[in-house]
């Protein structure tokens, strides 16, 4: 039975999801971090935002399904989207200011003839969001450079 269509399952993956072993995210959404870097970066080499060393890089299998969205929020690194599986995913840049404005969407997809592009990437300190398109989940990877860290994570309530 697909999860996304029985409002009484424990969980609303889609069936191909459920051996990703995917946790809920602060943000909304479902992810799992799948690298992280061993390399460490010190702290004085990184670019201001940064308050103590990082991972060269991090990855995350992100999914959303139909009904999510994402809140606004933003990281000091550069976000490398890569679509992976399922339904296109709407991802609503909002500029690097304090709060998020004059928004511009990129559709994450495997159908290039419609548009959609298999990859996007999120400048350093861009506010952010997204939701799947359709009704189909949507599954990408999430590269940060540097590495990814909550206590970097910035979320709009």
């Amino acid at each position: 039975m697909d999860a996304r269509n029985d409002a009484t399952t424990t969980s609303p993956l889609p069936d191909w999801a459920r051996g990703l072993e995917l946790e809920p995210h602060p943000e909304g959404g479902w992810f799992r971090e799948t690298w992280r870097s061993g390399t460490t970066l010190p702290a004085d080499v990184l670019p201001a935002g940064f308050p103590g060393p990082r991972s060269a890089g991090t990855c995350i299998l992100f999914l959303l399904v139909p009904g999510q969205r994402s809140a606004w929020h933003r990281v000091p690194g550069a976000e490398l989207w890569l679509h992976h599986r399922g339904g296109p995913i709407a991802l609503e840049l909002g500029g690097t200011g304090d709060v998020p404005r004059d928004s511009v969407v990129r559709t994450v997809g495997s159908d290039v003839e419609r548009g959609e592009a298999p990859q996007a990437v999120v400048p350093e300190w861009c506010w952010q969001r997204a939701q799947p398109l359709g009704g189909e989940a949507g599954l990408v990877g999430c590269v940060v450079v540097p590495g990814f860290d909550f206590a970097d994570f910035r979320m709009l309530g």
